[in-house]
Formats: structure tokens, sequence, C-alpha cells
């Protein structure tokens, strides 16, 4: 079933660059059928952020724990 939409030149002109056909319906169907997948992505991508950034902060503890301990080597 299709459904008559008035979608501004614009915005398909926007989704032609991004679809693989430069058809307008094909170009807007591909956009629309694309986002679920790009909204996937943009949330791992959120969540590995901010796993990558808990490590790096793990990782600045560690270095600076490391650097006491030389310190104190040192001062041996």
């Amino acid at each position: 079933m299709r459904t008559p939409l008035d979608i501004p030149p614009h915005l398909i002109k926007q989704a032609q660059l991004y679809a693989p056909s430069r058809d307008a319906l094909d170009a807007v169907c591909h956009v629309l059928t694309d986002y679920p997948r790009l909204v996937a992505d943009v949330r791992q991508m959120r969540s590995r952020l901010a796993q990558l950034d808990a490590e790096s902060s793990s990782l600045d503890a560690l270095v600076s724990d490391l650097q006491v301990l030389a310190r104190k080597i040192l001062d041996l």
C-alpha cells in the first residue's frame, strides 16, 4: 500500500546523495529503510565510546599508581 506524501524537494535531493539510486522514490525509500540500522549503529558506537572512556580512566589510574611506585623505587 502506498501513501502519497508531499516530501520537500531538498529532502529528496539529500536522500539521493546517500542512496545508491538517483530515482527520487527509491532514494527516499532507501534512506527510510536504512534509518533503523543507522540508529542501532550510533547506539552501539556510543556504548563502545563509554566503554573506552571507562577503560581510559582505569588506565590513567594505573599509570598514576605506577608513577608513584617508580618514584618510591628511585628514592631507595
